[in-house]
């Protein structure tokens, strides 16, 4: 019989443990700008935390009003992962995954280096007033903003890599577009704010890679995995991988998988024209887009609150929240079936179903609104980023369906949808009610499966996806 551990009485030690933490500069140009790329070369013999690997960096950007977007992750459409040459992990549009992450409350954010909201007049480092466009100093290798490296770092376990047992890995940071800003016209109104001027450009410069390092001296733990490597032949860690999928969502859109674990399916919609919330296309110059139920245009009086205009009365929507267009995901219904965002009376509201091999999931015909519940429980949350139902149909819309048994990707267990056998036709599309549905916004489609990795004898490695 087993005691829970707060009934027993123990304590362990490991010895000569030593710890050191190292800055990697870049491979390539101190200076990149969109469509560019970063990259760095992780230490080889030594002992990586890749859960606290960093990368810092600043920022500077040009156009007459640019305002970078929240998220300092925004700038990398993709980060990729190489073992020895071979990818282990690399998908499109990771920097939108991010923000669905962040709106189900998956990851945090810091807002003291992680450039967590866009502001009108000030700088959120500082609080300093912004006159022009949105930029800060590169001298002395000033680097304000930092991130982690993505999908694969936040979920390899173990998270301490023995890199002396791999070959060479390579990460490579592929910048996005432009479009990832937001260009308004000026910033002396909230109109101008959130009317488009010219496209604005950023430029990343001072980027390096904070490592965090351990090593035990005693030998016992490599020989330890030395004796795991010669009893079954190699070694094992796990992780998430996502792969993604984009396309025009004129009432179905179709991918496929071969996941021996396939564990959640998340997809998003960004309007592919100038409809409510957007003035044009996601990918198009676009001002800053106000969050519906806030107090965008801060009026400040005490007579007034609770009282403005398509604002919420709680304290927490009693400040101005703004997003960049790019980031902007809406539920793919026309704006004629719309009042403020939620469904209007009499008017008809589409449902949306992913299917798996033509069985349908969720297996009843699904609300966009009624998604809300549905994506809680497929991120394990009681509630979202989300104040209104507005906000979430509006303007952080994504929907989730889970695959797999809670809590196992903590436990290392893979209990998601095995599709080894065959490679699985999956679709989401339009259910009902298909005249109320959008038929040129952009689909984003990502699927979270897990992945094992085995590095043997010789710093051989093999994916098993």
């Amino acid at each position: 019989m087993s005691y829970p551990s707060y009934l027993e009485y123990f304590s362990s030690s490991i010895e000569n443990v030593s710890t050191a933490t190292f800055k990697i500069a870049p491979t390539s140009n101190n200076a990149v700008s969109s469509h560019q790329q970063i990259q760095f070369l992780l230490p080889q013999n030594s002992l990586v935390d890749f859960r606290k690997l960093r990368m810092q960096f600043q920022v500077t950007s040009a156009g007459s009003f640019t305002r970078l977007p929240a998220h300092a992750s925004a700038f990398f459409n993709r980060i990729s992962v190489e073992v020895g040459g071979q990818t282990i992990s690399s998908f499109e549009n990771a920097n939108v995954l991010d923000e669905i992450l962040r709106n189900n409350l998956q990851i945090e954010v810091d807002p003291v280096n992680e450039h967590s909201t866009i502001q009108r007049k000030n700088d959120p480092f500082s609080a300093t007033a912004i006159a022009a466009a949105e930029t800060y100093p590169t001298d002395d290798n000033k680097a304000f903003f930092s991130i982690d490296l993505g999908t694969l770092a936040r979920s390899i376990q173990p998270s301490i890599v023995a890199l002396m047992m791999l070959p060479q890995v390579t990460v490579t940071l592929h910048l996005a577009e432009n479009a990832v800003c937001a260009s308004p016209s000026n910033i002396d109104t909230l109109a101008n704010f959130i009317a488009a001027g010219s496209q604005g450009t950023y430029s990343i410069v001072n980027a390096n890679l904070i490592a965090e390092c351990y090593d035990v001296a005693d030998g016992s733990l490599m020989a330890m995995y030395q004796q795991t490597m010669q009893d079954q032949g190699y070694l094992e860690l796990t992780y998430e991988n996502w792969t993604s999928f984009s396309d025009v969502f004129n009432q179905v859109t179709r991918f496929s998988s071969s996941a021996q674990s396939l564990n959640k399916i998340v997809a998003t919609f960004r309007r592919g024209s100038g409809v409510v919330p957007l003035a044009a296309a996601y990918n198009a110059a676009n001002g800053a887009v106000a969050v519906r139920g806030y107090n965008n245009a801060l009026i400040a009086s005490a007579a007034n609150v609770g009282f403005q205009a398509d604002a919420l009365g709680q304290p927490e929507t009693q400040g101005a929240e703004y997003q960049s267009a790019f980031f902007t995901g809406t539920a793919p219904i026309v704006a004629a079936s719309l009042t403020g965002g939620v469904p209007k009376v009499s008017t008809l509201e589409p449902t949306l179903n992913f299917s798996i091999n033509s069985v349908q999931m969720p297996s009843y015909n699904c609300k966009a609104s009624g998604w809300y519940d549905a994506t809680k429980s497929g991120w394990g949350v009681s509630r979202t980023k989300s104040n209104s139902l507005a906000e979430f149909m509006l303007h952080r819309f994504s929907i989730c369906q889970r695959l797999d048994l809670p809590d196992s990707k903590a436990l290392r267990v893979m209990s998601g949808l095995n599709l080894k056998a065959s490679n699985a036709n999956l679709t989401l599309e339009v259910t009902g009610n298909a005249s109320a549905a959008t038929t040129v916004d952009n689909c984003l489609v990502f699927l979270a499966s897990s992945n094992i990795m085995r590095v043997g004898l010789g710093k051989q490695i093999q994916i098993l996806h």
